[in-house]
């Protein structure tokens, strides 16, 4: 029997009146659940908000000092800069389109079709390209695209052609097609993730209904997975962006992206001039989200895995 004067705990016997001691499982639990916050303040919103800082900053010669100047914003807007962004974004658009036409069929013939135990596993076959460089990847194209390539060489041999199209490589056409198969992956994961949330049985009473496929698509279908889509065509927009290797590699003198624009200003040194192509390109990104969060709950494509 333990004495008046102490306390029975696992770890002993204590004086009466002393608090318990915290066991050190208990005390860490909550930093636990703290590390994902922190990790996201430190290596997302601090480089963020410095971001948008250090774009007003004064250029020097090798760096730039502390200061407030808008001509960082000035030499973007007022010159050819803006008019490649705005030409990157129409292109990124087509991309876009064009992901989605090959992309999204994909998804709704995997959730539709492949047996409900096989279809991660065949959506994770699309993980495989990433498995490679990407500069590898964006390389292998110019043998398929250049004037004597695969694609020119087989058009010609099926009397389809009398001459190769040179507008394959070098040129915004081959920006668009290296963003496509780049980023076609990414629609057909949010279109699934989105078409997860739509019962199988839709399509069977669809079916027995009589409805068409084009009306079921466009009623049923694309409502239910307009989260998703919008989801996965702001990754590949943002992506066509800001990735300076596809017009690097694939493109000509006129194919120019935001990243290319940054990449071009921190080899000038003008730093604060890649840092305000970065807060535009942020800037850019949150309007997209905003107009994402008024047309369509985008927590909507979560709702499989709650």
């Amino acid at each position: 029997m333990a004495s008046p004067t102490t306390d029975v705990t696992d770890g002993g016997t204590l004086p009466v009146g002393t608090p318990p001691v915290t066991p050190w499982r208990d005390r860490l639990t909550p930093w636990v659940f703290r590390a994902p916050l922190v990790f996201m303040v430190m290596f997302f919103a601090i480089p963020m908000a410095l971001t948008v800082v250090f774009s007003v900053f004064e250029r020097t010669m090798f760096w730039m000092e502390p200061g407030f100047t808008l001509f960082s914003y000035e030499n973007f807007f007022f010159s050819a800069r803006l008019i490649n962004f705005l030409d990157s974004m129409k292109y990124s658009l087509i991309a876009v389109a064009i992901c989605f036409v090959l992309g999204f069929p994909i998804a709704v013939f995997i959730r539709k079709s492949v047996p409900q135990v096989a279809q991660h596993r065949v959506i994770l076959l699309f993980i495989l390209p990433f498995m490679v460089s990407e500069i590898i990847r964006v390389f292998a194209l110019r043998p398929v695209l250049q004037r004597n390539g695969l694609v020119n060489s087989t058009l010609m041999d099926l009397g389809l052609i009398d001459e190769p199209i040179t507008a394959l490589l070098y040129s915004h056409t081959g920006v668009v097609i290296g963003e496509v198969l780049s980023f076609l992956p990414f629609i057909v994961f949010a279109g699934f993730l989105a078409m997860e949330a739509v019962p199988k049985y839709i399509f069977e009473v669809c079916d027995d209904l009589g409805v068409g496929p084009w009306r079921r698509f466009k009623d049923v279908i694309l409502p239910l997975a307009a989260p998703g889509i919008f989801a996965g065509s702001v990754f590949i927009f943002v992506n066509g962006l800001g990735v300076a290797l596809l017009p690097n590699i694939l493109g000509g003198a006129g194919a120019v992206n935001a990243g290319l624009i940054a990449t071009q200003a921190i080899t000038a040194l003008d730093f604060p001039l890649a840092m305000a192509v970065s807060a535009i390109m942020m800037a850019t990104l949150m309007t997209l989200l905003w107009i994402g969060h008024k047309l369509f709950d985008l927590t909507k494509i979560l709702s499989p895995l709650s």
